[in-house]
């Protein structure tokens, strides 16, 4: 007699593919047997949509396939390469054959807000197989033509996630006490684009404090930084002013100076005083 806590074969196959499930719902997936008849249904479409995929070599191959823990029908096909197609079952409560389908969505990376692939409906009583033709028929023309938006999307994202932890690595070396939107601990969000510092408030033991506190905000890519402070004395902001004018910044602003020009005589100058140097050089010729 088998074993009542050993799930039948189909559905302990099932249960392997489930991304994160709760003790909780592992147990309800082998006592409801509606809830086990559904996993394995829908383990059985991703299981043979990767499959048709891999026979046909699409994208190379490498497709396999996911599902969520949850008492609708949820998979995901996915590729190695991040490419990912999710089939819902969203119209359960319908009736007849329109209570049977499947929303077909071609995936993106996290955050693209880009155009996006048309989704599709497929009937979820269809043999895999025949699903995975209506995918690449029907979805994969568009999804790949808009794919490459959402990946260049991301990897700029990246990027820019990448420069912001650095700038703010190098802040958190110089600014003690620094924390992020919150009093959230720097260590938790190094990608963020908000820090502050209390100045002689609520300093890590071990640490000297500043004499005043600020705001430090990156532009998303990490290329400008705004720097805001507050309780600075007057000759320390003074101090600071002239710094920045030094330095050739004026209102946030950085004014090359100009390059010295050899005039030559009898030569328009361009700009104040161009017509006094061309009359002079007028002059000059007249002499000569």
């Amino acid at each position: 007699m088998a074993d009542p806590q050993t799930p039948a074969p189909d559905l302990a196959q099932a249960l392997a593919v489930l991304r994160s499930p709760g003790r909780h719902f592992l147990q309800d997936a082998q006592s409801d047997a509606e809830l086990g008849r559904q996993l394995t249904h829908f383990d059985a479409i991703g299981r043979g949509v990767a499959a048709a995929l891999n026979s046909r070599d699409i994208e190379g191959g490498g497709w396999t396939h996911s599902m969520t823990p949850a008492r609708w029908g949820n998979v995901t096909v996915q590729h190695r390469d991040g490419m990912h197609i999710e089939f819902k079952h969203l119209g359960s409560y319908r009736k007849g054959k329109a209570g049977r389908r499947l929303e077909v969505k071609a995936g993106y990376p996290h955050g693209y807000s880009g155009w996006r692939a048309e989704p599709i409906t497929v009937s979820m009583d269809r043999d895999p197989h025949a699903i995975a033709v209506d995918v690449l028929r029907r979805l994969m023309p568009s999804y790949r033509a808009t794919l490459q938006s959402g990946l260049d999307e991301a990897r700029r994202s990246e990027a820019e996630r990448r420069a912001r932890m650095e700038v703010n690595r190098l802040i958190e070396q110089i600014v003690p006490g620094v924390h992020g939107i919150g009093g959230l601990d720097p260590r938790s969000a190094p990608d963020r684009d908000t820090s502050y510092w209390p100045g002689s408030a609520h300093v890590p033991e071990g640490q000297d404090a500043l004499p005043v506190g600020g705001r430090v905000i990156l532009s998303p890519d990490a290329s400008e930084v705004e720097l805001r402070l507050r309780k600075v004395p007057p000759a320390l902001a003074l101090e600071l002013i002239e710094h920045l004018r030094r330095r050739g910044v004026v209102a946030g602003q950085e004014h090359r100076p100009l390059a010295r020009t050899r005039v030559i005589v009898g030569e328009l100058e361009t700009g104040r005083g161009g017509q006094d140097a061309s009359a002079a050089g007028g002059r000059a010729d007249r002499r000569s």
